[in-house]
């Protein structure tokens, strides 16, 4: 099995989508780009010489599979979706859920044993529609590196039988795959109650940076920037900042992602009922990175109250911009404080709580320096992508070690 050299040969199966991916396969600007912490943990990867690294994953938008490698990175692109047509499958002829993804996990099947990897790493659990490949792969060490729980989600869909399905390819990874990578100490009590024999490994996501500019001028005093879903707390901060509007009438709070576009009619809806409608701007979803955290550095405070997560890329990267954060302690949130405080930790779903911090920090100049001084020089060293693919790979050595005796 494997290479028989002394580097590596991996398998990434995730899914992404950044601007580069979308120029080699032709796919229009109608996808949004989505898990960026792919595509950075690619550009860390291309810098080794000791892996060979192939990346197999499912994209809407392109008429047949396609293959091409730059460097020590392979891709093997496979469509999904109508076949002959650019288009997903309409949700009264749902044929992928119906099969369960048959023809997606038949042609990974393939792959797998054409590349005959050292490992394959499933970058994670929570997405059926490619996790649920590594079911019926047999032979190879499997490391999956969770990227969230979507069982831990708050809101019912039970009737969306697209989220039932992932529901259960989820509970399936998590009770039958050995090997699982986290970065927050929660993941591992929460998988180990469906796998008591699980074996943890921890490992950092890649995170985009941009160095703060001090010619940004600040415009803002709170931004937001995350999908618009109830689980990330936006309703909370627009009442928190209602509150404060009444110690503060000129308080702004700019809000950046995308969201169905019924949510989003029903939070300019709430925002109109609170009498914040001057109070609060939508720049809607910005698909440049650099773009879009250049507007982030406007705003003097970063606040993320979401009910259920990880460590969230919104926090990390406020960390790197040298913004001070608030978020609720939830999932892998409180880590963050785990010898220190760097950011300002909220009880979930406390909204007098987290309107009187954000009154309080806007209030004090000398505390958001020192927070956001102190948060930086933390996820500089913690958070630094070439260190964190430096701990996947210790991590694949690890596995390898115990498979192969």
């Amino acid at each position: 099995m494997g290479s028989g050299t002394n580097k590596l040969r991996i398998v990434w199966i995730c899914h992404f989508l950044n601007q580069s991916i979308r120029e080699k396969l032709g796919i229009g600007i109608k996808e949004k780009e989505y898990a960026p912490w792919i595509a950075l943990g690619l550009e860390e990867v291309r810098k080794r010489d000791d892996i060979e690294l192939h990346v197999i994953a499912p994209f809407h938008g392109i008429i047949k599979d396609q293959k091409f490698s730059e460097g020590n990175i392979h891709s093997h692109c496979i469509r999904t979706g109508v076949p002959y047509l650019k288009t997903d499958w309409p949700s009264f002829l749902r044929f992928d859920l119906w099969t369960s993804f048959y023809f997606f996990n038949y042609k990974v099947r393939n792959l797998i044993y054409r590349i005959n990897p050292d490992l394959i790493d499933l970058h994670g659990a929570e997405n059926a529609y490619y996790a649920s490949s590594v079911l019926s792969i047999k032979n190879y060490p499997v490391l999956v590196t969770i990227q969230g729980f979507l069982s831990l989600n708050e809101v019912n869909e039970s009737k969306n039988p697209y989220i039932r399905k992932r529901l259960i390819v989820e509970k399936r990874i998590l009770e039958t795959m050995k090997y699982f990578g986290i970065e927050a100490n929660f993941m591992g009590d929460y998988i180990r109650r469906f796998n008591p024999n699980a074996k943890i490994f921890f490992f950092r996501v890649p995170y985009a940076k941009l160095s703060a500019k001090t010619s940004i001028q600040k415009v803002y005093d709170i931004v937001f920037f995350a999908k618009l879903v109830r689980q990330k707390g936006i309703e909370d901060l627009i009442n928190a900042v209602s509150i404060v509007s009444r110690l503060r009438p000129e308080i702004s709070l700019v809000i950046i992602g995308k969201g169905k576009e019924a949510y989003v009619r029903f939070l300019k809806q709430l925002i109109d009922d609170l009498g914040l409608k001057s109070n609060v701007i939508f720049k809607g979803f910005i698909p440049a990175q650099e773009e879009m955290l250049e507007e982030v550095l406007k705003a003097r405070i970063s606040v993320l109250p979401t009910y259920n997560d990880t460590i969230p890329g919104t926090v990390v990267e406020s960390m790197h911009l040298h913004i001070p954060v608030i978020s609720y302690n939830v999932g892998g949130v409180p880590d963050l404080n785990q010898d220190g405080e760097r950011i300002i930790i909220v009880e979930k779903g406390n909204i007098e709580r987290l309107a009187s911090e954000i009154d309080e920090l806007l209030g004090n100049e000398q505390k958001r320096i020192q927070l956001a001084e102190r948060a930086f020089r933390y996820v500089s060293d913690e958070f630094d992508n070439a260190n964190s693919i430096n701990k996947l790979i210790m991590a694949y050595k690890d596995i390898l070690k115990e498979v192969n005796g």
